[in-house]
């Protein structure tokens, strides 16, 4: 019988997880942000830095898989890392006009 690589799977999955979870949290924050936006509005800022937090996870893993494969650059994973950077301002953004009224 063949023997199945699991152990070499764990960190997949732990991502896939990380990203079904960050997923459902996003949509459920937007699901009640956008029913009442006045009483909600508090969430908006934080669907940013939930998202940014998924993209700056992303990114990481694809660089650490890079190094793994003993690449030397993932350009793929420095943009994500980037646009992760970028929404977590427009959050920063997003929250100092939503908490400052």
């Amino acid at each position: 019988m063949a023997r199945i690589n699991v152990a070499g799977r764990q960190p997949s999955r732990m991502l896939d997880m990380v990203h079904i979870i960050i997923g459902i949290v996003i949509v459920v924050m937007a699901v009640m942000a956008f029913i009442d936006p006045t009483e909600n509005m508090v969430l908006f800022p934080l669907i940013f830095f939930a998202a940014a937090i998924l993209k700056i996870v992303s990114g990481a893993n694809t660089i650490l898989n890079a190094k793994r494969a003993h690449e030397h650059t993932s350009p793929q994973g420095t943009i994500e890392l980037v646009v992760g950077i970028l929404i977590a301002v427009l959050g920063v953004v997003s929250a100092v006009s939503v908490w400052a009224v």
